[in-house]
């Protein structure tokens, strides 16, 4: 009988535990997925202007983002030492050679305190045909501060900017291919 009592007592824990979960995740108390991150709508003119910048590339040449009006932009903010960032990369690159005869752009903003020469070397060796720039803690809080998006408080950090450069989207943590691909068709 003590041995029928424990397993009933341990059934009950756990189908506790997981009525607990799931409502708990039904109110929005625990978030079981990082990958899917909440959208935020495109806003209209004005709302959510990207804040412009100058940063050097890899090979020191200013990169202006205001140069890019016209087209739809992937700006990932990321690093080499950030394991989501590498496995975001590739798709952004992915991203970059199927739509970039549409108009897309993907600037990536490298936060590492390396040496250019470093980050590109990292960059070619998984050959990567985007555009980077280097990038610190200014234009970070720069993007850290479009209110209606909220602070940037994980990399990699990517914004969706529309061909009139207003923000979009904003993505914070790896984001799977097919939520980035979904935010971009209806802007190209």
């Amino acid at each position: 009988m003590e041995g029928r009592t424990g397993k009933k007592t341990i059934l009950r824990l756990i189908l506790l535990l997981a009525v607990i979960l799931f409502v708990g995740y039904g109110l929005g108390k625990f978030e079981l997925s990082a990958r899917k991150p909440a959208k935020v709508e495109c806003l209209g003119a004005g709302e959510l202007s990207a804040p412009v910048f100058s940063l050097p590339d890899l090979n020191g040449r200013k990169v202006d983002l205001v140069s890019f009006k016209g087209r739809v932009v992937i700006l990932e903010f990321w690093a080499t030492w950030c394991g989501p960032c590498r496995e975001e990369i590739p798709v952004l690159n992915e991203l970059y050679r199927k739509y970039k005869d549409r108009g897309l752009v993907v600037i990536g903003i490298s936060l590492d305190r390396k040496e250019p020469k470093e980050v590109m070397k990292f960059l070619d060796q998984l050959q990567v045909e985007y555009i980077n720039v280097m990038g610190g803690e200014e234009i970070l809080e720069k993007y850290s501060q479009i209110a209606k998006l909220g602070p940037i408080r994980a990399i990699p950090a990517t914004f969706i900017i529309d061909r009139n450069g207003q923000v979009c989207q904003k993505f914070l943590g790896l984001t799977e291919k097919g939520i980035l691909e979904e935010t971009l068709q209806p802007l190209l």
